[in-house]
């Protein structure tokens, strides 16, 4: 018997070494028994180069029944069979076939890695190293290979049997009638990461896709029995990724089918094996009364990013898990760019920039900070992460700012074409998105080798810009200075190549035209000539549309801001100038400062915009008057304080609420005809309403609160949530009222249940933590299925006073459930413990707690995975 491997050394970047066998056919023979599966492999290998190595074979939690070579069993001192590893100590020197069977328990397999049981049906997840947990194999991304599979079960209990590529032969065995069996082709290579099984009683729902050369695609999504009605939209927004793919790269689909499952019981978003997308169930099922606005057109990015997987990442892989980004950034860049045509490309620039500057910023100013591309991990699935994914996204973006559309698309083309069927690096995407750029015999404006630092230098470059005005000659010099602080094992930084998109306000505050500075010095100056000569220096519009992942300041006042604020014309900079106005009033009361002519000025600014003639997209308004996230306002604190920061928002609403009542009133009223359109439409006035609503609850509006409490019994779960997060800071009835009408609605519906995990867990009370203790023995908790710990555990982290108590009791109490958590799962345990991240930060006492906290977990007998990021967080 292979067990799980003990603790292991770190696997290096400056190690890989191409593995010494090709495997051009992988041929599976998978029996699914009453308490076990069998499973056959034969593995059909070619020495590459005549290699006389040993032939090395990764497994995990597998017994091993028997081991052949070309048909002949191996004598036992042939092979060696210790901790995660098989070896074959001599092979032939032609092509031979290596076939074991072994035999596994999927009911016993938590880890919700490999094949295991969820609910009543068999899935898998491989990536990355889950097909060690199937048979013994490479298992690694390099090694491609074309498979056969071929699945047995018994009918009644797994009527549908699902692997990657097209069916190819199905029916009874002829020996028991009572089982039947499938078989599954797939003729593009593929690494075993991207294998993929699911057997079940799931029910079917059928559409197709015909591509752009005329090909009929049958798409088939499979639920559990009840769950048919909630699968149109994913279903649709399948269709659209189809097309977009063929519309906006002329890539068109690859196979006769193409299979969607949804599972509960799953560690990721949505995993985009070949042809058999297996999905968490919370991004599938789906519609207006079940889940937000933002939640439908998560499902409709997160639907597209595993089908456009199918080339950016399946027909082209990664050569070693430290190109994950080269899949997943990649991937996110299209899925971005997906969303951003279908709906509205400034908002979903915005929305994009904030993610990054609340969650990979904070990543990257950590203990756990790391590369795009990382040099070293012990557990790769710690690297799947905002750097690898949406920090790489950018570092693609910033490619097609610094190139222009059209070069930048005849380089992904040549990407495309280049390295089809293979397993590529970062350099090799770099390197054909450059040169298809160039092959019209144009420069670059950029140096090729600078720009790969992003890939390997960790952190968040900052950038300062400094003005020296002459009013007299109307000359701007500005002084741009960009700097990189040291992160864990990078304590000196280089200076990389950042696109600054720019403009400078003209006298009327309308932005002049945008230029493009390539930084990519330590310091850089512009002149500009010919400006209007006034007494104060011009107003500038700086990083428009979010240009580069990075933070910059400048001597920008308070008058600067309330002009972009006010007139820009990039969304983003407009958007941005109204973060650092919130950013600096929410500050000062966390603080104690006085800010009183600020909040009066930003009143004003407010009401402009709330009034008939000010904004009048309600998307754009609601956006506007967003609060930055609490992640980037204890990142401007010299010493961290959570909790200060949630009263001041709460207060900030509040005071705004009262103080703007009328108009707000009135823009409800506005909003309220369109308040049940079908989603898209609709969707900014329900925003809208959502922020108006959480202002006038702070401020003590009776009706406003009612209306929310109704809100909750409505059609629109969009419009209940909204209501739920207004009442939720507030001691009300109508919070209490609130919370135990969406319990009663929803508790049958798990995939929405959680949703009251996460907001009773978040909810601030007196007695929130033994309330979190509760909601963990509630009969509906599901302690194996990751979306209900992370609901409940999430939302503790999520309720500031209690999770940032001083006495340090949330901190103790969270890590000795992350202890519990990765007994079972540690994938999940292992990002769980990430909260800790940010303790440097904090002042003394809560220091203090937190490393008491990470002392528990130090002394636990942790898995890997966790042991990696706790030792990171303790350095």
């Amino acid at each position: 018997m292979v067990t799980s491997p003990s603790p292991q050394q770190s696997v290096r970047l400056e190690d890989y070494r191409p593995f010494p066998f090709r495997i051009p056919k992988t041929e599976l023979d998978v029996v699914i028994q009453d308490d076990a599966v069998l499973v056959t492999a034969d593995l059909h290998l070619e020495p590459v180069q005549d290699s006389s190595e040993p032939l090395r074979l990764q497994g995990v939690d597998l017994a091993l029944i028997s081991l052949a070579v070309d048909g002949q069993p191996l004598a036992a001192d042939a092979y060696s069979l210790s901790g995660d590893a098989l070896q074959i100590h001599a092979t032939p020197h032609q092509p031979f076939t290596v076939t074991t069977v072994c035999k596994l328990d999927p009911a016993a397999n938590g880890s919700l890695e490999g094949l295991y049981a969820s609910g009543g049906m068999l899935t898998t997840q491989c990536e990355a190293e889950g097909f060690r947990r199937i048979t013994f194999h490479p298992d690694r991304p390099d090694v491609l290979s074309c498979f056969r599979v071929r699945i047995e079960a018994d009918r009644e209990r797994y009527p549908v049997l699902l692997s990657n590529g097209n069916a190819v032969a199905a029916g009874p065995v002829p020996e028991s009638p009572t089982r039947h069996a499938v078989v599954w082709e797939d003729p593009f290579p593929k690494p075993s990461y991207l294998f993929a099984l699911v057997a079940g009683d799931l029910k079917e729902i059928r559409d197709h896709f015909t591509t752009a050369s005329g090909r009929r695609v049958t798409l088939r999504l499979h639920v559990e029995a009840g769950d048919e009605p909630y699968t149109a939209h994913a279903m649709e927004s399948l269709k659209r990724s189809m097309a977009w793919d063929e519309q906006i790269y002329g890539l068109e689909y690859d196979l006769d089918e193409f299979n969607t499952v949804a599972v509960r019981h799953f560690n990721m978003g949505a995993m985009e094996n070949k042809s058999l997308n297996i999905f968490n169930s919370k991004l599938v099922l789906a519609d207006a009364e079940t889940a937000t606005d933002g939640e439908l057109e998560r499902i409709e990015s997160v639907v597209a990013h595993e089908y456009f997987h199918n080339w950016s990442g399946n027909r082209i892989t990664c050569r070693d898990w430290f190109q994950l980004s080269l899949k997943e950034g990649l991937t996110v860049f299209r899925d971005q760019c997906f969303t951003a045509d279908l709906h509205c490309a400034a908002l979903k620039r915005i929305e994009d920039a904030a993610m990054l500057r609340n969650t990979q910023f904070r990543e990257d100013a950590g203990p756990t900070a790391h590369p795009v591309k990382p040099d070293a991990y012990q557990a790769i699935d710690n690297f799947y992460t905002t750097t690898i994914y949406e920090k790489g996204a950018e570092l693609i973006r910033m490619l097609q700012t610094l190139l222009g559309d059209a070069r930048f698309m005849r380089g992904m083309r040549l990407y495309f074409q280049r390295h089809d069927g293979e397993a590529a690096t970062t350099e090799d995407f770099v390197a054909a998105i450059l040169e298809g750029a160039t092959e019209d015999g144009s420069s670059l404006n950029f140096e090729p080798e600078q720009f790969k630092r992003w890939y390997h230098q960790a952190g968040t470059p900052h950038v300062s810009v400094d003005r020296q005005w002459e009013p007299t000659e109307g000359r701007l010099t500005l002084t741009f200075r960009q700097s990189t602080a040291p992160t864990p094992g990078q304590p000196d930084k280089l200076p990389v190549v950042i696109p600054v998109l720019w403009s400078v306000l003209n006298a009327e505050g309308r932005a002049g035209d945008e230029r493009l500075l390539v930084l990519d010095q330590a310091q850089q100056s512009v002149v500009l000539e010919g400006l209007a000569k006034t007494p104060q220096p011009p107003v500038l519009s700086l990083f428009r549309n979010f240009s580069a992942p990075v933070t910059w300041t400048a001597d920008q006042g308070d008058d600067d801001l309330f002009a972009l604020f006010a007139e820009d014309t990039d969304a983003f900079a407009r958007w941005d100038a109204g973060q650092q106005l919130w950013k600096r009033l929410l500050l000062a009361r966390a603080s104690g400062a006085d800010a009183s002519s600020l909040e009066m000025r930003m009143l004003d600014a407010v009401s402009q915009l709330l009034s008939p003639a000010g904004e009048q997209d309600p998307a754009v308004l609601a956006t506007l008057l967003a609060f930055p996230g609490l992640a980037e306002l204890e990142a401007l604190q010299d010493e961290a304080d959570p909790p200060a920061l949630f009263e001041a928002s709460c207060a900030l609403r509040e005071l705004f609420g009262s103080q703007l009542a009328d108009a707000l009133r009135q823009r409800l009223a506005s909003s309220a005809e369109s308040l049940q359109a079908h989603w898209p439409a609709g969707q900014g006035e329900r925003q809208l309403t959502a922020l108006i609503w959480s202002w006038l609850a702070a401020a003590g509006d009776e009706e406003v609160r009612d209306a929310a409490l109704a809100a909750v019994s409505g059609p629109s779960m969009t419009l209940a949530r909204a209501a739920l997060r207004a009442l939720q800071p507030i001691d009300c009835a109508q919070r209490l009222q609130a919370l135990q009408v969406f319990h009663d609605r929803w508790q049958d519906r798990p995939v929405i249940f959680d949703t009251w995990f996460a907001l009773e867990a978040s909810t601030p009370r007196p007695d929130a933590l033994a309330r979190v203790e509760v909601l963990l023995q509630h009969p509906r908790f599901d302690p194996m299925a990751p979306n209900s710990v992370r609901a409940v555990l999430g939302g503790l982290v999520g309720n500031p006073s209690v999770f940032h108590a001083l006495d340090g009791s949330g901190y103790l109490f969270m890590a000795r459930q992350i202890i519990a958590v990765d007994g079972r799962n540690p994938i999940t345990a292992s990002r769980m413990a990430k909260v800790f991240s940010r303790w440097h930060t904090y002042g003394p006492q809560r220091k203090a707690a937190v490393q008491q906290a990470l002392a528990v977990l130090a002394e636990a007998d942790l898995s890997t995975n966790t042991r990696e990021v706790v030792t990171l967080m303790q350095a």
